[in-house]
């Protein structure tokens, strides 16, 4: 059996490093490892709220509309959650970032007609399609 010691070593570069964690509670690593990664996802789920999600300021003067603006933010949180596994899943983040990834798509528009066209969709670019069939969507809907 031969490995490719080039691709190895490449890699080995490119990854390979240490990961220090000090904690003053936590005894067990493998315990401290996953609390570290719980917040830092709950870190970067605020910061999405924050700079993807516009949230930085509510602009409301009511509590019922803050009570509906953080459930449509929070709806658009698992949304954006959503892709983001999906895009890890599928390999689309070796291409793209979330950002990136709906910014591409931002153009696509579907249009309804009432009567016998029913909807059209705008001209898919291939970037677009790429993008559609890694996800599994069908254009044709």
């Amino acid at each position: 059996m031969f490995f490719n010691q080039e691709a190895i070593q490449k890699c080995c570069n490119r990854y390979a490093g240490f990961y220090v964690l000090l904690t003053n509670d936590i005894k067990d690593p493998v315990a401290a490892l996953q609390v570290y990664r719980n917040k830092d996802y709950v870190e970067k789920c605020f910061d999405d709220l924050k700079n993807q999600l516009d949230m930085k300021r509510l602009r409301i003067h009511t509590s019922s509309t803050m009570d509906g603006r953080f459930f449509i933010q929070f709806i658009a949180l698992i949304y954006l959650s959503a892709l983001r596994k999906k895009m890890r899943d599928t390999g689309l983040t070796e291409k793209y970032t979330v950002r990136e990834l709906l910014l591409e798509m931002e153009t696509l528009t579907q249009v309804r007609y009432s009567g016998k066209y029913g909807h059209i969709l705008t001209e898919i670019t291939k970037p677009q399609r790429q993008i559609m069939e890694s996800l599994g969507i069908d254009p044709k809907i």
